[in-house]
């Protein structure tokens, strides 16, 4: 991520900074203003007023996000247990929540449909405990990093595509009658098709869903809103004696206690089933890391975005196990965690072994809850998703963020869920390429008597007997160093005697195509009998382009390593240089 006062200038600007996550401005936010107010030390009580509003919370969430996935809705009450109980374990982001997401609920779902349905169960269990494993070794080789590589115009548009099929994935339940169709869109268009096949019983309750999750919030129940969305429409169903609606436990099995583990069918392992898992984690870790990034932990001390690869890992591993879905670090719990007045890691762990209480102690409770209402609060959610002023932000970056929007947006839609993920990480990829390549641009730079520099404007032609400083500033991977290259001023065959010093402070790493582009230039300059200096090196970099340059370039070209004081390497390059032309060049 950017430096953190980067950040608070664009926060404070009501700009959205690029490699945040949907929410995650706001979520900083809300964090910096409640932590201010906490007393120093932990408070017990307030971990578990807050466990206990995550947790009437995760029950809803939770069971509309197993039903999401294609699973009962029960298997992702146990998901969010594990996630809860497990996060709060291990996590380093010790307010971070990991539960349910609709993301990696609808991307599993996308997965598993591509097996014949009587194997259907153990290839998503396969895919959970797959995904798991991989967040581990990511988080094990500690690549937590990579993940800030992910444009946000490119998550934004592949949130908005997950958002819009899953309200359509909806859409079935809540109507009350099956639809046919290849992919999400035909199945809505056949649904439009046969809308006098509507079930009324499911479709009256699934309104008033949404309705009472829009009105709810604003009355004193406020964060405790939804599970009473769901209550009220379920009771009502009950007592109206309306059988022709679907229940949870009509399509699933209620265990009367914690569910067996179940080791999956391990034939069924294959490079699709591979591809499919990691994507699903690469989505899962993508929006954790902004989360945990938007949390501090109380009392100062550092979140570790590889160790938190790690703690969701185990959390599938325990939710897969158990023929859970997959969970991940959750932004809409985490901000309810975070303005419930939680203090510690133990607000999450209270919260998960609720909901497992629940889950044991009244079965029958929980599978009383019909669908189409389940149905309606995921789709109240997806669609609360859909942040428009997000994407109306993107669309005032330029035209690279709004050619990741789009071509993200468009590809979800229309392609497999694994193959719009991974293009999305490919057009992050290619946008941060191209975006910082054109960024590169050579300067030149004056000495004045003072010993300081003044930049002038870079000649057409290098001058003969002159000394000319240049710095550039950009990035210099291999696109880069092209662009570099294309800059160079020219050196014709009446140039004689030039003399070119190129600082490169602030480069870790001088990689080949930079080295063969500087190689390039020195010979033109060894060609025009002039000398070639390299100045403020790094040591890396130093290393690393002696490693690869060519022998006689490195006897011919000057290297000097930076110091302690900003420039100096510099200057006695410039001494060296005045000295050497001075003196009549003499050969070297």
């Amino acid at each position: 991520m950017h430096s953190e006062p980067e950040n608070r200038n664009q926060e404070e600007e009501g700009k959205t900074p690029e490699d945040t996550l949907p929410g995650e401005v706001e979520l900083r936010k809300t964090v910096k203003a409640l932590i201010r107010k906490l007393p120093s030390g932990s408070s017990l009580k307030d971990d578990a007023n807050a466990g206990l509003t995550g947790a009437m919370n995760r029950i809803p969430d939770g069971m509309a996000c197993g039903l999401l996935a294609g699973v009962s809705p029960i298997m992702g009450l146990f998901a969010a247990v594990w996630g809860s109980i497990v996060g709060g374990v291990f996590n380093s982001s010790k307010l971070m929540i990991i539960s349910t997401t609709s993301a990696s609920a609808f991307l599993l779902y996308q997965l598993s449909q591509t097996y014949p349905e009587e194997v259907r169960p153990d290839a998503l269990i396969l895919l959970v405990l797959l995904s798991g494993a991989i967040m581990i070794l990511m988080g094990l080789l500690k690549l937590g990093n990579l993940v800030r590589f992910v444009s946000y115009s490119v998550m934004i548009g592949f949130l908005a595509g997950i958002s819009i099929l899953a309200i359509l994935s909806q859409l079935p339940t809540v109507f009350g009658f099956p639809v046919e169709g290849s992919n999400k869109i035909l199945q809505t268009v056949d649904l439009f098709k046969n809308i006098h096949l509507t079930n009324w019983h499911s479709l009256v309750p699934g309104v008033v869903t949404i309705l009472l999750m829009l009105l709810l919030p604003r009355t004193p129940l406020g964060n405790k809103s939804a599970i009473v969305a769901i209550a009220l429409p379920s009771l009502f169903i009950f007592f109206m004696g309306w059988t022709d609606v679907e229940v949870v436990r009509n399509v699933g099995e209620i265990p009367s206690g914690l569910p067996p583990l179940r080791l999956p069918d391990f034939s069924l392992l294959e490079p699709t089933l591979f591809s499919g898992a990691l994507s699903l984690a690469l989505i899962i870790i993508i929006q954790a890391a902004g989360v945990s990034q938007s949390v501090p932990n109380p009392g100062g001390s550092r979140s570790n975005t590889s160790k938190d690869f790690i703690s969701q890992g185990i959390a599938n591993l325990s939710s897969g196990i158990t023929g859970g879905i997959s969970v991940g670090g959750s932004l809409g719990a985490t901000s309810i965690n975070i303005v419930s007045g939680a203090r510690s890691r133990w607000a999450g762990i209270i919260s998960g072994l609720l909901v497992l209480a629940l889950v044991l102690l009244l079965p029958n409770l929980v599978g009383q809850v019909a669908m189409p209402v389940l149905a309606a609060v995921m789709i109240f959610a997806m669609a609360s998703s859909l942040k428009f002023k997000e994407n109306k932000q993107i669309w005032n970056a330029g035209w690279a963020s709004r050619i990741g929007l789009f071509s993200t947006f468009l590809v979800t839609l229309f392609l497999p869920i694994q193959n719009a993920v991974l293009t999305g990480v490919l057009i992050s990829f290619i946008l941060y390429f191209f975006t910082s390549s054109r960024l590169v641009k050579l300067h030149r730079r004056q000495l004045l008597q003072d010993g300081r520099f003044e930049e002038i404007d870079v000649p057409a032609e290098i001058e003969n007997k002159e000394v000319h400083i240049f710095a550039v500033e950009g990035d210099l991977h291999f696109a880069g160093a092209r662009i570099l290259e294309n800059q160079w001023p020219k050196i014709t065959p009446e140039t004689k005697h030039p003399v070119i010093i190129l600082e490169l402070r602030g480069r870790n790493n001088i990689g080949a195509t930079l080295t063969e582009v500087l190689e390039s230039f020195y010979e033109r300059i060894k060609k025009a009998d002039g000398r070639f200096y390299i100045t403020e090196l790094s040591n890396d970099s130093y290393d690393s382009f002696r490693t690869q340059a060519d022998t006689a370039v490195l006897r011919g070209i000057k290297m000097r390593k930076k110091e302690s004081v900003v420039g100096e390497s510099t200057l006695q390059a410039v001494s060296d240089a005045q000295e050497w032309l001075s003196n009549g060049m003499p050969d070297d």
